[in-house]
């Protein structure tokens, strides 16, 4: 089962995130450095018996309308040493970093499935509340032109995601490096976002083969009302 966009169905560092105090905590800004070796698997403190580390986290309180937006994402990484590094958008070259298929991720836990039809290796997110969610949500399909599977264009200009289901961020923008800002719904009882990387030593079903990964993003993001 797959959600329509815009529907209501769903970074070797340390870092240290930067918020800015301003009048309202949410409208702080947030710097956020994602390396490749991160799995949005691990969010929540989760073990999926992968051998990549937990994802970049952001902590805030719980509140209703609220949009999440990212004003820049750079940098380049790679799912293997090997292969060319790309940006925060993923590649679409048949270069080993994506499957012939596309990269299909099966449901991790209470964590929903990730499905990326022509494309791999973008920058991911998920919400969560203070506790995992009791079950699995619906996975969300995105693709860059080839639709034939259905899902979600990534040019999209809103979605939101539920709790626990991971959604494509790539660089926040409708196009790569240029285009209008994407709007990320926040659930009204989320309080984490974590930032990730999705990755398979064969184009999926379980997260692996983190640890030949290489290079990082970082993110500028905030969470605000409109």
């Amino acid at each position: 089962m797959e959600a329509l966009w815009g529907g209501a169905v769903m970074i070797s560092t340390l870092a240290v995130l930067i918020a800015i105090p301003s009048l309202a905590q949410d409208r702080a800004a947030v710097v956020r450095p994602v390396e490749a070796i991160m799995d949005i698997y691990r969010a929540g403190g989760y073990n999926d018996a992968s051998d990549g580390i937990a994802p970049a986290v952001y902590s805030f309180p719980a509140g209703v309308s609220r949009i999440l937006t990212f004003s820049s994402v750079t940098g380049m990484w790679t799912c293997n040493g090997s292969v060319p590094e790309y940006g925060p958008d993923g590649t679409s070259l048949l270069t080993g970093c994506i499957a012939p298929g596309g990269n299909n991720m099966n449901p991790v836990g209470t964590f929903s499935g990730y499905y990326s039809t022509d494309f791999s290796g973008a920058m991911v997110g998920m919400f969560l509340s203070d506790d995992l969610p009791p079950s699995a949500p619906p996975p969300l399909r995105f693709y860059n032109t080839e639709s034939s599977q259905g899902g979600i264009p990534t040019d999209f200009k809103i979605l939101s995601p539920l709790i626990g289901q991971v959604f494509f961020i790539g660089d926040g923008l409708t196009g790569t490096g240029s285009g209008g800002i994407q709007l990320f719904r926040v659930p009204p009882t989320a309080t984490h976002l974590y930032l990730g990387y999705t990755d398979s030593c064969n184009g999926g079903p379980a997260p692996s083969c983190y640890s030949d990964n290489v290079g990082s993003v970082t993110a500028v993001f905030r969470i605000a009302q409109p």
